[in-house]
């Protein structure tokens, strides 16, 4: 079963699955390379399948960001996501990522900036 992927906003959704407004309001590298990596995170069954390595660079964020998670477009711009849906929780209070199907994409960007 593939990752169901859910969005924070209209525009957001418009954004990821519309080429036209991707380019709009993203670089073109990066609206280029949004829609192969969306592909890619559905493929996998749950977020602990997603490797923390390259192409990915999968982790959990902090900050203005904590309990989200980050995979790379490239090396400066993110799809930024929380899980969704039922899963369970781990000891240390993170969700236990092997239970984790759904996923809502919360900003595609540059957290850094």
């Amino acid at each position: 079963m593939p990752i169901l992927i859910g969005y924070a906003s209209k525009k957001l959704e418009r954004i990821c699955l519309e080429a036209r407004v991707a380019r709009k309001n993203l670089p073109e590298n990066v609206a280029k390379l949004l829609p192969q990596r969306l592909v890619e995170i559905a493929v996998f069954a749950s977020l602990g399948a997603i490797p923390a390595g390259a192409p990915w660079h999968f982790h959990a964020l902090g900050e203005n960001w904590t309990g989200c998670f980050s995979v790379w477009i490239d090396k400066k711009y993110r799809i930024i996501f929380r899980p969704a849906g039922a899963f369970a929780m781990a000891a240390e209070g993170m969700p236990d990522l092997a239970t984790v199907t759904q996923i809502t994409i919360e900003s595609i960007g540059d957290y850094h900036d």
